[in-house]
């Protein structure tokens, strides 16, 4: 009896034994998802802690987009920059548009203007606008930084930074200062020490999460400058225009070959160009634009030497397809060359009675022409070219008086532009075009000469605009 009991005591003490560590296992198993749920806490505090804040930055005038640049630069990563086509699309539903103008910079003038930034703010969902506004001081330039909160109709920041220095970058982060430390994130507590399995997992999981983060990030938009050449939607300019014709014949044998010449004509041209698709930013279409040109000489008058006077209209239009090659130049500012074609007409027509109106040098030119331009900015000033080949068509009464004629022409020209303010320029140009004749009569011919030389000159000068 005593040994049955003495055999019977070690299964009890097994049982015991095996009961511990059973409680040991429900606990650990109890305790992991506590310690995740701890974890995921401290995480959902830390987000919490980083949380994002809407702004807008906007800038205008000369330099604007690296100004941007440096004013992106500063903020904290806690920043949630909104597009400027949101915040244009945002004011326009207020009545305001952009760009602000001078008018930015006037404290008593801008108020009703900062209100309608501050309703434009809240109706997309940011908190904040910064506002530069480049413009010229004595020795450089300077921007007038502005920080516009949503619903609010006075700035809450108003500070002046001299750009072109090694302090610029430095100067800015202390102008928004009191927003950059109000939106840096909060420090956190580090996470719990884990296994080297736990942290293996954690780094993959985040790794991960960055990496579909990134992925599903949209693609920047295309944000087109305004009154940017290279970028703009149109640009027209109209201008006082003084002009002059040489006519001459080379080797004239009869003497019924009569030579011209003009200068001083005053008259009045016009240009435009469009780019219909350049707001959409759709790589080679945005550059592919429509041109037209007119000009004429609205008070010509000619004569002979002995005082014959003679009715004359000097008058050229025409228009085609343009594609212009934006190149990264100084100061944000691209240099611009273009190819194109088209088809123009210039007529310069004389009318009189008798032999006389079978000898004046009547011209009427419908001609393609093919050729190529270039913007050159040097500081606030640009350079303007163009050269051109001439292809006649129909040449007029000159060409159809000999026999086996042939015509070609070129032109080439240039000018200079000066900035004023907001797209608007004064523009002077000079231009040159030049054809020439090959005539191959005979004897007996009621016209003999071995060519003729037809040029003409025209001095620009007037307003430009380019948006």
């Amino acid at each position: 009896m005593l040994r049955a009991v003495s055999e019977d005591a070690p299964s009890y003490d097994l049982m015991a034994h095996n009961h511990h560590i059973l409680l040991a296992v429900v606990g650990l198993a109890l305790a992991s998802p506590l310690g995740l749920t701890s974890q995921a806490h401290a995480q959902a505090s830390s987000k919490d802690s980083a949380a994002k804040h809407p702004v807008v930055v906007y800038t205008e005038g000369q330099r604007s987009n690296a100004v941007k640049d440096q004013v992106l630069g500063t903020l904290p990563p806690t920043a949630d920059v909104k597009t400027s086509e949101e915040f244009r699309k945002a004011l326009a539903k207020q009545g305001q548009k952009i760009p602000f103008g001078l008018v930015i910079t006037l404290p008593e003038k801008r108020k009703p203007i900062i209100k309608r930034i501050g309703k434009a703010l809240a109706s997309m969902g940011a908190e904040a606008a910064i506002i530069g506004f480049v413009r010229p001081k004595r020795g450089g330039q300077e921007v007038l930084l502005l920080v516009v909160e949503k619903d609010k109709e006075d700035v809450s920041i108003d500070q002046a930074v001299t750009l072109g220095t090694k302090a610029t970058k430095g100067d800015i982060e202390v102008a928004l200062k009191d927003m950059i430390d109000a939106w840096k994130p909060s420090e956190t507590a580090p996470p719990p020490e884990e296994t080297k399995d736990g942290e293996e997992k954690k780094d993959g999981e985040e790794k991960k999460d960055g990496e579909e983060k990134k992925d599903d990030e949209p693609d920047k938009p295309f944000e087109r400058r305004e009154n940017i050449y290279g970028e703009e939607i149109f640009n027209i300019n109209v201008s006082f225009d003084i002009g002059g014709r040489f006519f001459g014949y080379n080797d004239g044998i009869t003497p019924n070959l009569r030579d011209y010449s003009v200068f001083g004509t005053p008259g009045i041209s016009a240009r435009a160009e469009v780019y219909p698709v350049a707001p959409v930013g759709v790589i080679v279409a945005r550059d592919i634009g429509l041109h037209g040109e007119f000009r004429i000489q609205p008070v010509i008058s000619s004569e002979t030497k002995d005082g014959t006077e003679v009715e004359t209209q000097w008058m050229r239009f025409g228009g085609g397809l343009k594609y212009r090659i934006p190149i990264p130049g100084p100061e944000d500012k691209p240099f611009v060359l273009a190819l194109e074609g088209g088809f123009l007409r210039e007529v310069f027509t004389m009318e009189t009675t008798g032999t006389l109106n079978n000898e004046v040098p009547s011209v009427a030119y419908s001609f393609m022409r093919v050729g190529l331009d270039g913007r050159f900015p040097i500081g606030p000033v640009a350079i303007t070219a163009f050269g051109g080949y001439l292809g006649a068509l129909d040449a007029g009464e000159v060409y159809d008086r000999f026999r086996e004629s042939s015509i070609g022409g070129i032109d080439v020209g240039g000018g200079l532009t000066v900035p004023i303010a907001y797209g608007l320029e004064a523009r002077v140009q000079a231009e040159y075009t030049r054809w020439f004749y090959a005539f191959k009569p005979i004897p007996g011919d009621a016209f003999v000469a071995g060519g003729a030389l037809d040029e003409y000159v025209h001095l620009e000068i007037g307003p430009q605009y380019v948006y």
